[in-house]
Order: C-alpha cells, then structure tokens, then sequence
C-alpha cells in the first residue's frame, strides 16, 4: 500500500465507524497534534491518546464523516484536503467544515498526523518552512 492508500484506507475506516481498524493504521508511538495555527495546541500521543481523542470527537456528532478532495505526496508526508462532514448529536443540524491534514508515513502507517487549516500551510511545513 502507498503513502497516499493509507490516508484513503484511513478515511474509509473512519467513515465505516472502524476505530480498531482506524487506529491499526499508525505506529504504536504516533503522534497526533492540534496544529500550529488552531486555537487550542494539543499533542495525543500513541494509539491510546489517538483513541481518546476520536472517543471525545464522535461524542459531540451523531455522524462524523471524512470526505478527501486532493491528495499530494512529498515522499514519506501526505497532505490531505477535505471536509468533515458532521451532524450534531444534541442539535441534529448538518453541517461541513474544511480539514487538512499532513500525515509522515513510516513503515505503511501512520507515525504523525498534524492539523492545518490551510493547505499551502501543510505543504509549506513538508519542506519544513
């Protein structure tokens, strides 16, 4: 499997609701950060607090689903652009919300994955500027 596969085989997962499966997907030592320009900067570390973290966000939605528009690979980092597509579970109002991410792939899983808001902000940060 690709560097690019495994970001689509993650999206399918979660879309499926597969969180064993989703969290299979990274390295037992990962790292999943907030990113450098959201408001609140937090770092889950291992699958545990990668687990946490989903747990706290399925908790707010009654459906939660990750819709991947454009895929670039810079050798072992993918950034991924997409939308969350959500419904509230007390609101019950849909809605979507543009996401980015920049994932470093070791070994065909998942080793970090960042949050960005803004593309060119992920791409700039695999050529670490």
């Amino acid at each position: 499997m690709g560097n690019a596969d495994v970001i689509r085989e993650l999206a399918r997962r979660w879309n499926a609701g597969d969180v064993d499966g989703v969290l299979e997907l990274y390295t037992e030592d990962a790292v999943m950060l907030s990113g450098p320009d959201w408001p609140e900067q937090t770092t889950w570390h291992g699958r545990e607090g990668i687990r946490a973290n989903i747990e706290d966000w399925r908790s707010v939605w009654e459906s939660s689903e990750l819709e991947i528009r454009r895929l670039e690979t810079f050798g072992d980092k993918v950034v991924a652009e997409g939308a969350w597509n959500t419904r509230g579970r007390s609101s019950g109002l849909s809605g979507s919300m543009p996401a980015t991410t920049l994932c470093t792939i070791r070994r065909g899983k998942i080793a970090s994955l960042e949050w960005f808001t803004d593309y060119d902000a992920a791409v700039a940060a695999t050529r670490g500027s």
